[in-house]
């Protein structure tokens, strides 16, 4: 059933003129709890390359579960956040006030 469904993927987007990448496609089971763990092993083939369902993924930058939850997500985000925070109070001393502004809200809104 699922290479069913990956081979009307794959019609669309060559109507598309797009491409299924095979080697970077990743898949996720959503649905509830008890129905994803029937499929915890799932896994399908895509040209030759096997690809097995995912705790995560990421897509377009995001995070995503199979709870839809976004707590990885936000994990992520924050250790990344903390980082570039580190590195600024770092250099905090050689910055006017008016560069540090700048950074700090460049870093929040650019995340």
């Amino acid at each position: 059933m699922c290479e069913a469904c990956v081979s009307d993927i794959r019609k669309w987007m060559a109507a598309n003129f797009l491409l299924l990448n095979s080697d970077k496609t990743e898949m996720l089971v959503l649905g509830p709890k008890k129905q994803r763990d029937l499929l915890l092993n799932l896994t399908i083939n895509l040209n030759g390359c096997t690809v097995v369902s995912n705790k995560t993924v990421k897509d377009l930058g995001v995070t995503l579960d199979p709870d839809l939850s976004f707590d990885e997500h936000i994990k992520t985000v924050s250790r990344t956040a903390f980082f570039h925070l580190r590195n600024i109070a770092k250099i905090r001393n050689f910055l006017s006030k008016n560069d540090a502004e700048k950074l700090i809200h460049a870093l929040s809104l650019l995340g």
